[in-house]
């Protein structure tokens, strides 16, 4: 019996004692959290508004290369900043851990407003990077008075240059249309597939068949048109990866790739997943499809290549969707480095169109900065997210990348991709067909 006592007894102490330290180190946190310097604000109290910021006029720098680049890889990570790639680090290796844009030897931050807004969408970003003008949001390769901009495929066309537009979202979304179409609104995707056809871009990789196909046939198009069905006359089609990868590599016609009925990866279509190619594969193609071209005369070539769906990972505030996508685009920029590593002549750019969703990654416990636990958070409209202000970061790695540092504005990318690359001379197009 008295055993029994002194174990219970013992029990008791150590509860005791646990419950009570615990009872301090909660009494302490809370006082420490009373204490701070500001107080602790509500939901609704945290929250400050600008009705007008103030407007300034734009400054353009002037940009140019002592070495300059034969071929560009621009990859545009839609929805990211600075908090998505801290926290995809974090997540995969660890505070000390590097990925592939840690190893750019050039970086800088690019501010995106739009022409209206100091909140940008990518139609606007993604047309100043492609033209070098600012335009108002929802707009795609037009200025803010809708006026025709020439964007940098139409130019580097008239250089000699061969280009590809990739993306892991549908073809016609905003970042890839802004480089290919003239639309002042960019969900008019008849419109948009239609300029598709008809430009000067050698190779279209990525989702969106439904935008190509009548609604009469299960697509989106809405004035009836099978565009299907009209590439098909003097353009490649594919629909697989295997596609894709068994192509023989010397047609001079122009390659859609259309993997999905609409973007990749789509949760609602998993039977699909394996007949679409990853944005790594995408880009070897798109590499060594362009260099066929050069061998044939064309004088370098250009790449843009989106991990769309970093975007949309940010606006359903989904961090294991997020770390999926930058994954996707991650291993895709450190195959085109070590590419730019082995080929001089190639410039490789890393960028984003703006930051959605407002990531923060914080202490997990507030008052504790010695744990290794961290919380993440999505901060804009929990469960549909929307984009931010923040600036968004850039590497370069090649000829010109010194262009690519310091604070840029949008608008100015244009400009030192345009110094960065060989354009002495304008040769014409150099596509046959």
């Amino acid at each position: 019996m008295k055993t029994k006592q002194i174990l219970w007894s013992v029990i008791f102490l150590i509860l005791g004692i646990f419950i009570g330290g615990w009872g301090i180190y909660s009494y302490a946190q809370d006082m420490i959290m009373k204490n701070l310097p500001i107080g602790i604000a509500s939901l609704d109290e945290k929250d400050s508004y600008i009705e007008s910021v103030p407007t300034s006029t734009l400054t353009q720098r002037k940009y140019s290369s002592s070495s300059k680049a034969k071929n560009l890889i621009l990859f545009i990570g839609d929805g990211m900043s600075l908090s998505q790639i801290t926290a995809y680090r974090l997540i995969t290796g660890g505070s000390n851990s590097r990925i592939s844009v840690d190893n750019f030897p050039y970086s800088g931050i690019v501010l995106t407003h739009s022409e209206d807004g100091v909140v940008t969408d990518s139609a606007s970003s993604a047309t100043a990077y492609s033209t070098g003008y600012k335009t108002n949001n929802t707009y795609l390769g037009l200025d803010s008075n809708k006026k025709s901009l020439e964007n940098l495929t139409e130019t580097l066309n008239r250089f000699g240059f061969v280009s590809s537009l990739l993306a892991t979202s549908e073809i016609t979304h905003a970042t890839p249309a802004a480089f290919a179409a003239h639309i002042d609104l960019r969900w008019k995707t008849d419109e948009i597939s239609s300029q598709m056809l008809n430009s000067k871009v050698s190779t279209f990789l990525g989702g969106g068949r439904h935008f190509f196909l009548p609604e009469n046939l299960g697509g989106k198009r809405e004035d009836g048109r099978n565009l299907i069905e009209e590439l098909k006359d003097n353009n490649i089609l594919l629909t697989t990866k295997e596609e894709m990868l068994n192509l023989v590599p010397n047609t001079s016609k122009k390659v859609f790739g259309l993997f999905a009925d609409e973007h990749l990866r789509n949760i609602d279509t998993p039977e699909n997943h394996i007949y679409e190619p990853s944005l790594t594969e995408m880009v070897q193609f798109a590499v060594n499809r362009s260099n066929r071209f050069v061998d044939e005369g064309c004088e370098g070539f250009f790449i843009m290549a989106e991990g769309s769906q970093v975007d949309w990972a940010g606006h359903v505030n989904n961090l294991d969707y997020l770390i999926t996508e930058m994954k996707d685009l991650d291993t895709a920029i450190e195959w085109a480095l070590e590419y730019a590593k082995d080929n001089d002549d190639t410039l490789v750019v890393v960028t984003s169109d703006h930051e959605t969703g407002g990531l923060l990654i914080e202490p997990a416990n507030p008052v504790d900065y010695t744990s290794q636990g961290v919380k993440i958070s999505f901060n804009t409209a929990v469960g549909s997210g929307t984009h931010t202000g923040v600036p968004v970061p850039i590497y370069a790695y090649g000829p010109g990348a010194e262009n690519f540092t310091g604070t840029l504005d949008n608008t100015d990318v244009y400009g030192a991709i345009t110094a960065s690359l060989d354009l002495d001379e304008q040769n014409g197009s150099c596509l046959t067909e």
